[in-house]
């Protein structure tokens, strides 16, 4: 995950305005994926911030990164790189990436677990969760042998333990306090 900051969250909400004014969420969200491509590096953005960089150049590596960029999209990465702000593309992006799934009504999950779990298992869970957060869900499943067993699940902000190994490490609290 990108390194995330008050400032990038700004002008991802400015994008999502003026996605919202026209409906060009789809086209915002492409220019937001290649800006924070564009500028995940720090050279990269050394190098795009450079003295030698003219406008004209910027421009069109932009639009080598993401081809159908709109003017008012480029107007944005221009605004980031006179302001010497382009490594807050990543932010940008990520910022931008959560206001549309809210805008969507989305919700992305991560569901790890000790062993893999089959397409039906993992539709299965996807549908159980959809069911009760009443949204659409983009369920990342993995596996962690770390957790020996059960399931971690992440929705947002909330973490759901249910691993053997934390059933374990509770346990073995529980006898260390009880003596």
């Amino acid at each position: 995950m990108a390194v995330r900051d008050v400032a990038g969250r700004r002008y991802a909400l400015a994008a999502m305005d003026l996605a919202r004014s026209d409906g060009s969420f789809d086209s915002w969200a492409r220019a937001v994926e290649g800006l924070g491509a564009l500028t995940e590096r720090a050279e990269f953005v050394a190098a795009l911030q450079a003295d030698g960089m003219t406008d004209e150049k910027f421009s069109a590596i932009a639009r080598q990164v993401v081809p159908e960029l709109r003017p008012v999209e480029l107007n944005l990465f221009r605004l980031l790189r006179s302001k010497a702000r382009l490594a807050l593309g990543p932010s940008i992006a990520s910022y931008f990436t959560e206001l549309l799934d809210t805008e969507r009504g989305v919700v992305r999950a991560r569901l790890r677990t000790a062993v893999p779990l089959d397409a039906e298992q993992v539709s299965s869970f996807r549908q159980r969760l959809a069911a009760q957060t009443g949204a659409t869900v983009e369920l990342e499943a993995e596996v962690d042998p770390a957790i020996l067993g059960g399931a971690i699940l992440q929705v947002g902000d909330q973490l759901i333990d249910g691993s053997t190994r934390r059933r374990l490490q509770r346990l073995r609290m529980e006898l260390t306090t009880a003596g």
